[in-house]
């Protein structure tokens, strides 16, 4: 396969990745998930310690609100991936030779 013909296709999954993203972000519901409901309804919900670091935490970029905060985060979440797998592909794929 040629270089620009998977160029292509990348950009493709990359497009659609990002479509889905923003069609999801107006379906997100603001309720807690399943896990965070059964800790309220529990009561033990506040005894729960936070992350120790938080990149965009909730889903939600400062600044922004509604849905566009969403799509913003999720946008982010799909580039970020995209270049860590990208980077993970790029080193398996080297021969031996080339280390």
């Amino acid at each position: 396969m040629s270089t620009a013909r998977r160029t292509g296709w990348v950009l493709a999954g990359l497009a659609i990745a990002v479509v889905v993203v923003v069609a999801a972000a107006f379906f997100a519901s603001g309720d807690p998930d399943g896990l965070e409901r059964v800790a309220e309804n529990l009561g033990f919900g506040d005894a729960a310690e936070g992350s120790p670091f938080s990149i965009i935490a909730d889903y939600v970029v400062p600044g922004l609100d509604g849905p566009l905060a969403t799509v913003v985060a999720g946008v982010v979440g799909v580039v970020v991936l995209f270049v860590l797998l990208w980077l993970v592909g790029k080193a398996l794929a080297r021969r031996p030779g080339e280390r």
